[in-house]
């Protein structure tokens, strides 16, 4: 009988099947991964903040320790603080939120009369508009209930508060004994626990400035709107100090209300003027003063942030918006210490460069480079 001969074709020369296999095995397991992250938002998005937490407080208690505080006590200590200005913030922004529902019925009144006026004005430049259908989609109580939902939203995310402290109390307690655990656990365990320690000294720096630069940033535009005499002067301020931890998009967002009131209170030459303070600190603080204070710390192309603000909003957000800087610095710190995903932490860099620990022996042994 003829014999048969079998040629093996290789559909893509110089790919190797066990890389392809290797990359969809990959994105496999991270489809997995953020399936259950979107299913279990409800627990994940508590323990997510319990590990931020601990970031933030774990400097305050090692502080304390070093004037012999014990740690229990430092622990308790600073997340009473913590809590004493989460419940101070937080009731500012329930009282001041009250009193804008009690008057927002009265802004559909003011808007009537600026739509009206609107419109005669453009009816003698012979521009003909029917603005009646604006006025009547401005519903206040569709906007009361959409306060009601997002207070709605916070008391449940509140309804976790005890579950986080509990949680951080645990993780401020393990903090100390985790480097040994990871020195016996990791196979490399002075790369990565310098790739760790580089995140935590990037998170820390990035949250400190970022505090700094918002908060200068409420001052300025709830400073400016009580100059010029806007109702909740201050709900703004702290909207733009919220808002200014969501990256590129953030204080664009936070300057809507304040412009919008501002029409309704003094009319469209106010309001323009408002839009321009709004500009001029955004612009100053965001292109000028965030860049020199900040520098390039953060090791992202602003490519990457916008992409991550709207990946991890997706997956988990409020929170994940606002946390979507740190978690992809740690995703690309974490890439750059394996071999085998630098090249991508290269795609998430600004530059074409990648931050390469400096580890004693980790070139002798490049095997430890997975």
């Amino acid at each position: 009988m003829p014999s048969k001969f079998f040629i093996e074709v290789n559909p893509m020369p110089g790919i190797k099947t066990t890389h392809v296999r290797q990359t969809f095995q990959g994105l496999a397991a991270l489809i997995i991964i953020m399936t259950g992250i979107k299913l279990g938002s409800t627990l994940v998005i508590p323990l997510l903040l319990s590990a931020v937490l601990t970031l933030l407080a774990n400097p305050v208690v090692n502080f304390l320790g070093r004037y012999k505080v014990p740690r229990i006590i430092g622990i308790v200590f600073t997340l009473t603080a913590f809590v004493t200005f989460a419940i101070f913030f937080l009731g500012n922004i329930a009282s001041t939120v009250q009193e804008f529902t009690a008057a927002l019925p009265g802004y559909r009144e003011q808007l009537t009369e600026t739509f009206r006026s609107a419109q005669v004005y453009l009816a003698q430049k012979n521009i003909p508009i029917d603005l009646n259908t604006l006025t009547d989609s401005f519903d206040p109580s569709a906007l009361v209930s959409l306060l009601t939902n997002m207070i709605g939203k916070l008391g449940s995310t509140m309804s976790f508060a005890l579950l986080i402290l509990i949680a951080t109390i645990f993780m401020l307690l393990e903090a100390p004994l985790l480097p040994g655990k990871l020195r016996i656990a990791l196979s490399s365990p002075d790369h990565e626990l310098q790739s760790m320690r580089r995140f935590l000294r990037s998170f820390n720096r990035y949250v400190a400035l970022k505090t700094l630069i918002s908060m200068v940033t409420g001052l300025l535009v709830g400073s400016m709107l009580w100059a010029k005499g806007v109702n909740f002067y201050v709900l703004w301020g702290l909207v733009a100090f919220l808002f200014n931890f969501i990256p590129n998009v953030g204080s664009t967002v936070a300057a809507i209300p304040g412009v919008l009131l501002t029409l309704l209170q003094f009319g469209y030459a106010d309001a323009m003027m408002i839009m321009a303070g709004y500009m001029a600190i955004n612009i100053t603080i965001g292109n000028i003063i965030e860049p020199n204070v900040m520098g390039h710390g953060l090791g992202l192309s602003p490519l990457v942030v916008f992409l991550s603000l709207i990946f991890w909003g997706w997956l988990l957000g409020p929170v994940g918006m606002i946390l979507a800087v740190p978690l992809t610095m740690f995703i690309k710190i974490m890439m750059e210490s394996s071999k085998r995903w630098r090249n991508v932490a290269i795609l998430l860099g600004p530059d074409g460069s990648v931050d390469k620990p400096s580890i004693t022996g980790t070139e002798q042994h490049p095997q430890e480079n997975r």
